[in-house]
């Protein structure tokens, strides 16, 4: 779905909440505690658009779940974090850490690419850099009232049958399309 209107501004902070919830919320419940192979999520700071994924997941319904309790777990994450700054800081170091990261030749080359089709400055990197280094626990608030409001969300899933029905038994209405 869509957390931020076309035009609309994106901090930086954005990035850090984002990479924080699929490191630690989606990767504990989705991927440690639900089976899945992966769990996570990707945001565009482009765009707007905010995602949650799972692949290899035995337990659609569940996952659903956990991603419409996110945003109630960011608001958890932001008060337990006005109490110890050290989480906070860990989640910029990390996401710092992405978007400095050493990159190789062809990295480099693409990566310069992509900068100059979107028409990115190094000065609006710097200030998406000093934004991310920035982030309070309220942003992790805002971030959560924003997924709470998500606009056009919308729901994919290739799954068995079985799983798709399974799910539909726990309450999970969702239109079935047989691909083959």
């Amino acid at each position: 779905g869509l957390l931020y209107d076309e035009g609309e501004r994106i901090p930086g902070s954005a990035q850090v909440v984002s990479r924080f919830l699929g490191t630690g919320y989606l990767w504990d419940y989705v991927r440690v505690m639900g089976g899945a192979y992966g769990g996570f999520c990707q945001f565009s700071s482009f765009s707007g658009l905010f995602s949650f994924l799972s692949y290899r997941d035995p337990n659609l319904d569940k996952t659903i779940d956990i991603y419409d309790a996110a945003a109630d777990a960011l608001l958890e994450a932001a008060d337990a974090m006005e109490n110890d700054p050290e989480a906070l800081a860990t989640a910029i170091i990390g996401t710092i850490g992405d978007l400095d990261g050493a990159l190789s030749p062809d990295q480099k080359g693409f990566t310069q690419f992509q900068r100059w089709l979107i028409h990115e400055s190094a000065e609006s990197r710097q200030q998406t850099r000093d934004e991310i280094l920035a982030t309070k626990p309220e942003d992790f608030r805002d971030f959560a009232e924003r997924l709470k409001k998500l606009k056009n969300p919308s729901v994919a899933v290739v799954s068995s049958k079985a799983k798709f029905e399974a799910a539909a038994r726990a309450g999970k209405e969702m239109k079935l399309k047989d691909v083959f």
